[in-house]
């Protein structure tokens, strides 16, 4: 990757980064004006369940903001695109449709393959 490429991936991640941050303090937001004083138990219910999906998002969120960290980290100190298992080259393909991936698709595919047969 050109030195102009690598510094499109860092604005890009830099963007991705700034919008995650941005919806989870709106999601934190939301949920910290609402009362549990629900007369009814369905409504409780359901108020119960939108919050446990809107943690998961929090928490998914939270992994995707390490990985574009981890992702940006690596730009500056010269490492972006190295695969972490095999240190060979990641291609650019890949790094165009995954900017964070920390893995060649050849290592990827074997660690799916260990976490699946685990």
């Amino acid at each position: 990757m050109t030195s102009n490429d690598i510094q499109q991936v860092k604005d890009d991640l830099n963007c991705l980064l700034a919008d995650l941050s941005r919806n989870s303090t709106e999601l934190l937001g939301q949920w910290a004006n609402i009362s549990e004083n629900f007369p009814d138990e369905i409504d409780k219910a359901m108020m119960h369940a939108e919050m446990d999906f809107a943690f998961t998002r929090l928490f998914r969120e939270g992994v995707s903001k390490e990985n574009i960290m981890r992702a940006l980290r690596k730009i500056d100190d010269g490492t972006y695109g190295i695969c972490e298992q095999c240190e060979e080259e990641i291609s650019a393909a890949r790094l165009k449709a995954v900017p964070d991936a920390r893995y060649c698709v050849a290592c990827q595919e074997a660690l799916e393959k260990e976490w699946v047969g685990a």
